[in-house]
């Protein structure tokens, strides 16, 4: 039997026509990106990279793949089917078939001084993170009391809001260098973060933008594809202890530079740089800006690079959706508050972090731990009463918490809309709480009617309107929804867990199977106790409802 030889740490890789680099036990593309691949078609991809150009049979991807049972020939097929597809594989010339014998991964290793190629696979998207990281994409919104029906006519009022308002779509930032690619993507992420504060645009976010884009599409393409108005583009190369950041401004419908300007010095003057820039773009767009609106461009929420580095950091371990990414985001956020005791979005975020625990049971929380999560998004609040997302973070910590107080919850959401009329997040957040109540068909019209209004609707939009449906009966709507939502996040565990319930209930037993494995590989607890702990439903017939569905799947 031929003998694992472990992939070398950051190991560059040529497969078929594009670079691409394993890292951590990680597939990324040529752009740093994580390439989005189910948990055990990943591990498979590790199986098939360690035994690299050797046909590897089907009885040790078994053994391999699923060390405690034997693996079905279906369950193989499907996870070298996941591999094919994210690397552009159609005539199997990366993943090679030896008819019973096995398959065999052809790689050619990419020497450590070639340059990254700058063009992503086709099917590639980025993991968007959660919480503090959610893809900031913006529609009109409408403060609703919904105690009140939701009237019919607000899709249509949102249509037409969204027509009024300019898309701008950032797309990912180039690096010169791999050393420079954390540089790049954090200040990316953050420029889309304060953009999206402005109410007079809406954002397509990033990962909906590198997905549109195969690398070879002019910006007019791009702005159509992704019906936007502008396009944002960056490089960051950094020079010892120097650094050059430069972006464009592009017309998305006749592909001209509208903007441009480059800062290059020391790292030390990053920080005034990025301040400024979501003041110029408005600038150069000419939109129209409401009086906070001119009050938030001014706002500086850190003259520490530390510390917003350090928030930047969190972010990006936020982004693994593991429960060890939210720790290790949790201790550069606490350093970020250290360097900097006035950071109000740190403390929003952190508080965002331990959210996160509790909506995944990742932890058994004690008192003081969520007096502590409950303690950073107030501090936000008395550092900063404008900040949307603290009252968003304060919104989802009461639903969540034990000691959380669900009406309070959503006074905080209708002020995070208030304040961020151009974001969707706190909106959606809102159904969900609504809907976890018991008002199931006014939180599914709220889902409706910003998916239809929202040109690029991020994961979890979609995960709230699949157990919508769900819980309404409506399944095989919600398995459409659901798979909307695990194309983008395919190792997301709430949707997994919402595939899983509604599988069952359509009789899918064995795809329910299926799921519950790749639930299990990810490292959940697969008992029907742990899986109900992991349940927002507060409603009484809602959560009988839920439990019935996991025991037909079969959690026991």
């Amino acid at each position: 039997m031929a003998q694992d030889s472990a992939p070398e740490r950051g190991e560059r890789l040529r497969l078929g026509g594009a670079d691409y680099l394993w890292s951590d036990g990680q597939l990324h593309d040529a752009r740093s990106r994580r390439v989005a691949l189910r948990a055990m078609s990943l591990k498979m991809f590790g199986v098939l990279l360690s035994e690299r150009g050797r046909v590897v049979s089907k009885d040790r991807l078994s053994d391999k793949v699923w060390p405690d049972a034997v693996a079905t020939d279906e369950s193989i097929a499907r996870c070298i089917a996941d591999i094919r597809k994210v690397l552009d594989d159609d005539d199997h010339e990366i993943v090679e078939t030896f008819p019973k014998q096995g398959y065999r991964l052809n790689v050619t290793q990419v020497s450590p001084e070639s340059p990254a190629l700058m063009k992503p696979p086709r099917t590639s998207l980025v993991i968007a993170a959660v919480g503090g990281v959610i893809a900031l994409l913006g529609a009109g919104m409408v403060i609703l009391d919904l105690r009140n029906p939701m009237p019919e006519t607000l899709a249509v009022a949102n249509v037409a809001e969204l027509k009024r308002r300019d898309a701008v779509a950032i797309l990912p930032f180039s690096a010169h260098a791999e050393a420079d690619a954390f540089l790049a993507a954090g200040l990316s992420d953050d420029l889309e973060i304060r953009l999206a504060e402005m109410s007079g645009i809406k954002i397509v976010s990033q990962a909906i933008g590198s997905a549109a884009s195969d690398g070879s599409a002019n910006p007019v393409e791009l702005g159509e594809a992704l019906d936007a108005s502008f396009l944002v583009h960056g490089n960051v190369r950094r020079y010892g202890s120097e650094v050059s950041v430069a972006l464009r401004l592009i017309d998305g419908k006749d592909g001209t530079t509208l903007w441009a300007d480059r800062y290059q010095g020391a790292q030390t003057g990053l920080l005034d740089f990025r301040d400024r820039l979501p003041r110029v773009l408005m600038e150069a767009m000419e939109i129209e800006l409401s009086a906070r609106d001119r009050r938030r461009l001014v706002h500086q929420d850190t003259d520490d690079l530390v510390a917003f580095e350090e928030v930047m950091r969190a972010r990006r371990a936020l982004g693994t959706f593991t429960y060890e990414g939210t720790l290790t985001a949790e201790r550069h956020l606490r350093r970020a508050v250290a360097r900097d005791p006035d950071y109000a979005r740190a403390y929003a975020e952190l508080a965002s972090a331990h959210v996160i625990r509790m909506e995944n049971n990742w932890v058994v929380l004690s008192p003081q731990d969520t007096e502590r999560a409950f303690y950073f998004a107030e501090k936000a609040l008395d550092l900063d009463p404008d900040l949307w997302f603290a009252h968003y973070s304060l919104g989802r910590l009461h639903s969540v918490a034990p000691a959380g107080d669900v009406e309070a919850g959503l006074r905080h959401l209708r002020t995070a809309m208030s304040l961020q009329p151009a974001n969707d997040d706190a909106r959606i957040y809102f159904a969900v709480v609504t809907m976890m109540s018991g008002r199931i068909e006014e939180g599914f019209a709220i889902f409706e009617s910003v998916i239809t209004t929202n040109p690029q609707p991020p994961f979890w939009y979609h995960l709230g309107l699949g157990n919508a449906l769900f819980h309404l009966h409506r399944y095989e709507e919600a398995t459409d929804a659901l798979a909307e939502c695990l194309a983008q996040m395919p190792n997301s565990p709430y949707c997994l867990r919402a595939q899983i319930a509604t599988l069952a209930r359509m009789g899918r037993l064995d795809d329910a199977a299926w799921a519950m494995e790749e639930y299990a590989v990810l490292g959940h607890d697969t008992t029907l106790a742990a899986v109900m702990q992991t349940a927002i439903e507060r409603d009484p017939a809602m959560r009988r409802h839920l439990r019935e569905s996991y025991r037909l799947a079969g959690f026991e």
